[in-house]
């Protein structure tokens, strides 16, 4: 019988705890052979290890993980010995409905490939009663529905997460909450202090991972095992005669990570005190950051049946996190493989790239920015703008050899689609671009080419306050006598990208996803109307139970031995995030409508489920920023407040809903208990609302110069003046302006996404034979998106480079050595480049003691960087373009 647990502490008797050492016994007995010779050749090796598997089978799983070349029973990973002997207590009839309900779910995953996909189906068809034991369509049977049953069928997980599961392992523990707790202090105290500096800071996971480590061995070892009661018989235990364990270890990093995201209120308080010259007290900040931090998390609970409990749902993102996790622990499993053990690979990465770091960030700084190109003549306008890396579109083979760059959207763990779809996105936005700029679309070439800057009609940059009033609002008189605000050529493709982004999603996934949705909202609306019952009110403290029943992979099956957080626990914090929401906006006079917060829930609503699958299969993050901006600059013209705290609302929920639902994603993948989860959730969530206000407000007061331009240290607050800047462009100014009267085709960019989203969704739908899985236009549009000034091609095709190596050639031709090491490399090379970072900055960067030789001074030498306009506006008629003053759009 099993015993459920929500703490962690779990005894059962099942499958999933048993031992390799009980499943597999060195056997004895004579090798028999098949007419199979690369079956034959690894038969001839290995030792069989298990009595029950045979030899036949076992050489059938190597081959099948592409472990087919194994010298000795000690190579092969102990989860693999595990498959192998739950496949022999498999019988074939389970395997072919195993296969039959795979090919179904699977059928257009495209994190599989085609051939292994007609692979399940071909499977699915056979008659088990008719299969002999020694054919091959046997052992192809029972190999891949062991793999389905009893691990997954996605390399990138089988590499990172543990079929296995030990229930009884501690999780919830004295020692986890404090190391937890201390980082997440730090951590968020850390990025938010440097969050505004024109080159940021940040401590990752993977970094405090390294140390969590080492630390929760030290207390294992030296802290006293001291207790004291807290309630009735209850104890907490300082520490206890146990190793320091991966799932305390997960459980301590998943609640750093909750805390390691962006505080996204600061833009308010910024932008309030700093630019709108306004005293905003503690209690505002600290309600507007609650309500807005815990909307998030309530949203992310009515997600978990549709990007948690699935299968398909591999957040590739975050299995970068599992693999380190298991690197770590690794030693002890590896010590007499071939080869590094992943814990030593780790720290070699880490070293590596600590020491490496130093080159492109300080001592020569052309690597870094590899504008190779553009030095054969610095001062070609043409050149520049085709291949350069600063003022161009960056076509170039070889951009750069910085991790930072090439790392910048994730290279090593992105699915090969998902990063070539983006990859395809972006060069057809870098045509588009040149053809507009060349073809003087909107007296673009009047301005520079690829620039994140508004302009005025002269070519200058553009001073919103310029046209602002003492209450901050549009002067139109003054607006009449200075100028409309004009975009790059880059700045308006990207816009009108953004802007087809969401009808394209919302008609892509509504119709080629339908059944999911429609499950969705109707689940959604059932849960609502349940409220009204009495029934629901009575059943309120049942867990919910039977929330894994509909998911049989080995991940759903393992996790049901914990309780679930019921729905309603959620809702409660949905509701109480809601309240204080309006609490916010109403007791602090915001001159903010009630309705707008509802409107912005409703527009989450929506778009929710289709961005976060998206992320879940494909790690491409797509955010409602330009989409609340652009709605709520119609509904409410001439009101930036209201704009900047609706946004705040409107982004975060998809932001923050994204980065919990994440989290639940690992500790669905490393078996802890979701009510552990939850309250580790609750707390920090509180914990980083306190820790970056006062972070936050002591920068305000004590740093001089904070937040001008000239600020000695970098504390420009770059995202800041964004935030500030989109404020008066669409609260103030608005978008009827602009989409009306300064660019027109932006409004047909709402049409052109939902046209091709339709197109796209229909063909699937009705022909999903002839649809490739892993065709989907909105990764395409995404990466597109990924062309907004001043990323460009140089951001994106180092890393396309690195992810065929990756995700192609290596996951094909050396699977073996990309299981254990691609997602370790990627982890440690993130770990050292933070620690690199952090050292440079306090020791050559705080107080600039910058080299100037060729090697930092080139990249800056020519065209590229000066990015001048292609046509000189003081030769015009007039000294400037487009309409004349006093009748600006």
């Amino acid at each position: 019988m099993e015993k459920e647990s929500d703490r962690g502490h779990v005894h059962v008797e099942d499958e999933g705890s048993s031992s390799i050492e009980k499943d597999f016994k060195p056997s004895n007995g004579v090798v028999e052979y098949y007419d199979d010779k690369a079956n034959a050749e690894i038969i001839e090796t290995i030792q069989p290890v298990s009595n029950e598997v045979s030899d036949e089978q076992l050489a059938a799983l190597l081959r099948k993980l592409g472990y087919d070349h194994m010298d000795s029973i000690t190579d092969i990973p102990a989860e693999i010995q595990y498959v192998a002997g739950k496949i022999a207590t498999m019988i074939p009839e389970e395997a072919v409905e195993v296969m039959k309900e795979s090919a179904v779910y699977h059928k257009d995953d495209p994190n599989i490939p085609q051939e292994e996909l007609d692979e399940y189906a071909r499977l699915s068809e056979l008659d088990p009663f008719m299969l002999d034991p020694h054919e091959q369509d046997y052992y192809d049977l029972m190999t891949m529905a062991g793999l389905l049953h009893w691990h997954s069928p996605y390399k990138a997980v089988r590499a990172c997460v543990d079929p296995r599961d030990d229930p009884d392992a501690p999780i919830e523990t004295f020692r986890a909450y404090t190391l937890a707790l201390i980082w997440a202090i730090i951590g968020s105290g850390f990025n938010e202090f440097f969050a505004h500096r024109l080159l940021t800071i940040s401590i990752n996971s993977a970094m405090v991972q390294m140390l969590l480590f080492p630390m929760g061995n030290l207390w294992a070892k030296f802290m006293p095992y001291w207790s004291f009661p807290v309630w009735k018989a209850r104890r907490v235990h300082i520490n206890f005669p146990q190793p320091w364990n991966p799932k305390e270890q997960m459980f301590a990093t998943i609640l750093f990570a909750i805390c390691s995201g962006t505080f996204y209120t600061h833009y308010n308080i910024l932008t309030q005190r700093m630019y709108y010259n306004e005293k905003v007290s503690f209690g505002y900040q600290f309600f507007l950051s609650i309500g807005v931090q815990y909307l998030g998390l309530g949203f992310a609970g009515s997600l978990r049946r549709f990007v948690i409990y699935p299968s398909k749902a591999i957040w590739p993102s975050q299995l970068q996190t599992m693999a380190l996790n298991k690197a770590l622990f690794s030693r002890r499993e590896e010590k007499n493989s071939k080869g590094f053990t992943r814990q030593t690979f780790f720290f070699m990465c880490t070293a590596f790239i600590f020491f490496y770091q130093w080159i492109p960030s300080y001592l020569f700084q052309a690597v870094s920015t590899f504008n190779w190109m553009t030095w054969i003549k610095p001062n070609n306008f043409n050149l520049a703008m085709v291949t350069g890396s600063m003022g161009g579109v960056g076509l170039n083979p070889i951009a750069s050899f910085d991790w930072n760059v090439i790392n910048n959207y994730y290279c090593l763990v992105t699915p090969l689609f998902s990063y070539m779809s983006q990859m395809v996105g972006a060069l057809i936005a870098a045509i588009c671009v040149l053809a507009m700029y060349y073809s003087n679309q909107y007296n673009c070439q009047y301005l520079p080419m690829f620039s994140n800057s508004l302009f005025t009609n002269k070519g200058e940059q553009f001073e919103i306050d310029e046209i602002l009033n003492k209450k901050y609002e549009v002067d139109n008189k003054k607006y009449q006598n200075y100028s409309p605000p004009y975009y790059s050529a880059g700045n308006i493709f990207c816009y009108g990208a953004f802007i087809a982004s969401y009808p394209l999603l919302f008609a892509y996934y509504f119709i080629s996803e339908w059944k999911i949705m429609y499950g969705a909202f109707k689940e959604w609306a059932l849960a609502i109307w349940a409220l009204t019952k009495k029934h629901t009110w009575k059943q309120a403290w049942r867990d919910d139970a039977h929330a894994l029943e509909k998911f049989h992979d080995p991940h759903s099956r393992m996790m049901r031995r914990y309780k679930e957080v019921p729905d309603w626990w959620y809702y409660l914090v949905l509701v109480g995030a809601v309240a204080v929401g309006i609490g916010t906006i109403e007791g602090y006079h915001t001159n903010t409508p009630v309705w707008s917060l509802f409107m912005s829930i409703g527009l989450n609503a929506a778009f929710l489920i289709p961005i976060t699958i998206l992320e879940a299969t494909s790690a491409l993050q797509m955010g409602l920023n330009v989409l609340i901006e652009v709605i709520m600059g119609y509904a409410l013209p001439g009101n930036p407040h209201a704009l900047m705290i609706i946004k705040a609302f409107g982004y975060n929920i998809d932001g923050q809903a994204d980065s919990y639902v994440g989290n639940l994603k690992l500790g669905h993948y490393a078996k802890i208990p979701p009510k552990a989860l939850f309250r580790g959730q609750m707390v920090m969530v509180l914990v980083q609302t306190f820790v970056c206000l006062g972070v936050l407000n002591w920068s305000i007061s004590n740093i001089k110069d904070y937040c001008q331009p000239h600020q000695e240290s970098k504390f420009t607050c770059p995202d800041a003046v964004t935030y500030y800047n989109s404020s008066v462009l669409w609260g103030a100014i608005g978008p009827k302006r602009i989409f009306e009267g300064v660019y027109p085709i932006m409004k047909w960019c709402w049409l052109i996404g939902a046209v091709i989203g339709v197109v796209f969704g229909v063909y699937k739908l009705v022909f999903p034979r002839f649809y490739p899985t892993w065709l989907n236009p909105v990764i395409i549009i995404g990466g597109m998106i990924n062309m907004a000034p001043p990323y460009n091609l140089t951001y994106m095709t180092p890393g396309a480079i690195a992810n065929f190596f990756s995700q192609f050639y290596m996951r094909r031709y050396r699977v073996r050595l990309w299981e254990k090491y691609n997602y370790v490399l990627s982890a440690g090379f993130s770990a050292g480049l933070v620690v690199s970072s952090i050292i440079i900055f306090f020791s050559v960067q705080y107080k600039d003691k910058s080299i100037s030789w060729w090697g930092n001074n080139v990249i800056n030498a020519g065209i590229d960087a000066a990015g001048p306009a292609k046509r000189n506006i003081t030769e015009t008629p007039k000294g400037y373009f487009g309409p004349d003053p006093g009748h600006f759009p």
